[in-house]
């Protein structure tokens, strides 16, 4: 088993352990405004396109905390797509997307907690590669490629 691969199921393990609570803020529990919810927005306007392609696929951002001595001194965010010319692929990482968010986000903070250093410019590359071997190690194959187009540090 790689080192990534455990360190994608140490972060599944700890995602289905807070999960018991998202139900509860989910359906508006907890915010203790009493007031109704916001109308629920159509499918075309939660989703805007960057490009008419059919084979690229928007991502929600992904972030990741970074740590300086041994507190929080700021968020990693990532903004990325997925690249995927099989339409039979990209319907299965379409259903797989809260797994594959998971082992992005578990990957990330693996980066931030041993490989960045707080100051220090993102190694947008090292990134990329975390990011894609993550989908590949998801999905059980290649064929859809992360594509990166941010990274930033936002400061404390």
């Amino acid at each position: 088993m790689t080192r990534l691969h455990a360190l994608l199921t140490c972060g599944l393990v700890a995602v289905l352990l807070a999960s018991a609570t998202g139900p509860a803020i989910a359906a508006g529990g907890g915010g203790g405004g009493g007031g109704s919810s916001a109308p629920a927005q159509g499918e075309e306007t939660r989703r805007r396109m960057i490009t008419p392609s059919q084979t690229y696929m928007p991502l929600p951002p992904l972030t990741a905390t970074v740590q300086a001595n041994h507190r929080a001194r700021g968020l990693l965010q990532i903004e990325a797509g997925l690249e995927i010319a099989d339409p039979e692929l990209r319907r299965r990482a379409e259903r797989y997307l809260p797994r594959l968010r998971n082992a992005w986000v578990s990957g990330l903070s693996a980066y931030t907690g041993m490989s960045y250093r707080f100051g220090d410019v993102p190694d947008a590359d090292r990134i990329a590669q975390i990011l894609q071997e993550a989908t590949d190690i998801t999905l059980g194959e290649e064929g859809a490629e992360v594509l990166i187009g941010m990274v930033i540090i936002h400061a404390d």
